[in-house]
């Protein structure tokens, strides 16, 4: 396990009704995903321009996110990591969060949605 990975674990013990933190970067952390070919995923807010570097991450838990926080302390998780500007201020951050829960919650929804076309009645 990554040690970012392991860091972002205790981080969401110790802040409980936090549902997404944001940090720099740490070296390798999408080493995983790009030795597979693949772009680590990126969040942009809408007020950050498109060449603004991403050395930033946002880590989303997304039980916590579909709970509204109400997931107990030692349930399963699953968390998202993507690649984000710099979010130094308080504002930055709270706004950010705001737009990423909204992105993230319409694609579960869309994925839903595609899933559910396929099951038989």
């Amino acid at each position: 396990m990554h040690p970012a990975v392991r860091d972002d674990r205790i981080w969401f013990q110790s802040n409980p009704a936090a549902v997404i933190r944001f940090r720099g970067a740490v070296a390798g952390e999408f080493q995983a995903i790009a030795d597979h070919g693949v772009e680590a995923p990126v969040f942009r807010p809408s007020f950050c321009r498109s060449e603004t570097p991403t050395r930033w991450v946002a880590v989303v838990d997304l039980m916590r996110l579909v709970d509204n926080g109400g997931v107990a302390t030692g349930e399963p998780t699953a968390r998202l990591r993507l690649k984000v500007p710099a979010l130094r201020t308080p504002d930055r951050r709270r706004r950010a969060e705001q737009e990423l829960k909204k992105a993230v919650a319409a694609e579960l929804l869309a994925s839903l949605e595609a899933d559910s076309g396929t099951i038989a009645a």
